[in-house]
């Protein structure tokens, strides 16, 4: 029995070495950085990020069921609401070659233009892709989160 297993572990190892799996690792933490870098860029408006963040063969679908283009969503960022927190609360990513797919979850609060607060729970699914040895988004879809409400017993 324990020879089995032995023999199940060594051929395992040969299957799937270890530096391959370190860098699959390595390209999924990439990967998470870079969408993380992205929410950051879009947080704080800072357009020249999203410029190198963002592919330019880029398609979105947002959270209002619109699709747009790279050029779009970095007007919409720079006439975005004025966010007061906005993080990447949960992320996963599977890399495939050199495209990925990243999922997760996104909570920001902020101010209307009445100075109004706000708070946004956001599921997204994104695609990105690996040029020239950076990862760049090439396609997201957002939807908005609903709280469920409830109701007093």
């Amino acid at each position: 029995m324990t020879l089995t297993i032995v023999s199940v572990i060594v051929s395992s190892s040969a299957l799937f070495p270890r530096a391959a799996l370190s860098e699959s690792n390595r390209d999924e933490q990439a990967v998470e950085n870079t969408y993380k870098a992205y929410v950051q860029a879009w947080k704080t408006k800072d357009i020249a990020a999203l410029q190198d963040l963002i592919s330019d063969d880029y398609m979105a679908v947002n959270f209002e069921n619109r699709v747009s283009s790279k050029e779009i969503e970095i007007a919409t960022a720079k006439n975005d609401a004025a966010w007061d927190a906005m993080k990447v609360d949960e992320i996963h990513a599977r890399v495939f070659g050199a495209s990925a797919i990243a999922s997760g979850f996104i909570s920001a609060q902020g101010k209307k233009t009445d100075g109004a607060p706000f708070s946004a729970k956001v599921r997204f699914l994104a695609v990105l892709v690996k040029q020239n040895g950076q990862w760049q988004l090439a396609a997201t879809q957002s939807s908005a989160v609903k709280v469920p409400q409830h109701s007093p017993n």
